[in-house]
């Protein structure tokens, strides 16, 4: 009874501290990983790389599900810049390749309506037709978009930009400044722990959330003039590290473009291997 009991503490410990089993819920990782996938996760002892798939709290608040956990990869480390330029990545200037399973969204239009047997045989998880003149929209990786292209019932397949300058209001910092949208991101520096930010009126909308939520300052800002603590400054220095996350459903995706800064405190661990395939 007592090695019994030992065997279940040891298990919730590893559960607790170290390892963890994990089903992904949402459709941020497509085609990389599908709702319903379970990975094991390393919550311990923990070194982050770019290209890693993390597991953490989404760091935005919602009234409907207060907590939610996702499933991204990892782009900024602390100390990075991350730059979005047409869909090109750009971390310190350096253009990184995607992976083969990033997806897409695409505008296919196509010479007969699309049936079920063409949506099967070409995995079209994600969209359908936004018109009736056989215009349609889908998430596809590049290699299923070129494969797509070759095929007779299709007159064109084309990949879905924003153009660069146009304001998404949506996109992270949220303020016309900023004309940001969910393709042409940035240049956004990734705070590290003991940084020393130097603030203006115009940067400070890029750190209002990590001052005031994620490191439990007061802010105030009275036209030019910063306040943090009631103290007139225009320099902070950072507690914490910092992450910048996407997802591989890119266009689709509620990632850092979105919710802007991932705090390292809110990463639950790294995936270590996938353990059942939906």
């Amino acid at each position: 009874m007592l090695s019994l009991l030992i065997a279940l503490l040891l298990f919730f410990l590893i559960k607790i501290f170290v390892f963890d089993i994990v089903k992904i819920s949402t459709r941020d990782m497509l085609s990389t990983y599908r709702p319903g996938d379970t990975f094991l996760i390393k919550k311990a002892a923990n070194t982050y790389h770019t290209n890693d798939i993390i597991y953490f709290r989404y760091p935005a608040y919602d009234t409907v599900i207060p907590l939610t956990l996702c499933l991204q990869r990892l782009i900024g480390l602390p100390g990075d810049t991350i730059e979005i330029k047409d869909k090109n990545i750009f971390i310190n200037n350096y253009l990184i390749k995607d992976t083969a399973s990033i997806k897409f969204n695409y505008f296919i239009k196509s010479k007969v309506k699309l049936d079920s047997n063409f949506i099967v045989n070409n995995n079209l998880l994600e969209g359908g037709a936004v018109s009736s003149e056989l215009d349609y929209s889908y998430s596809l990786t590049k290699e299923e978009a070129e494969k797509m292209s070759k095929q007779d019932s299709i007159v064109k397949t084309e990949l879905k930009k924003e153009p660069k300058g146009v304001f998404d209001e949506t996109v992270f910092p949220y303020s016309t400044l900023f004309s940001w949208n969910m393709d042409n991101f940035g240049k956004l520096y990734i705070p590290k722990k003991h940084d020393t930010l130097h603030l203006d009126s115009l940067n400070i909308l890029l750190y209002i959330k990590l001052l005031t939520e994620f490191e439990n300052n007061e802010l105030e800002i009275k036209r030019d003039s910063i306040f943090i603590n009631n103290n007139y400054t225009r320099r902070y220095i950072v507690k914490h590290n910092y992450y910048f996350v996407l997802g591989d459903n890119r266009d689709n995706a509620n990632d850092s473009r979105v919710f802007g800064f991932l705090p390292e405190s809110y990463i639950k661990g790294k995936v270590i291997s996938l353990l059942k395939r939906k």
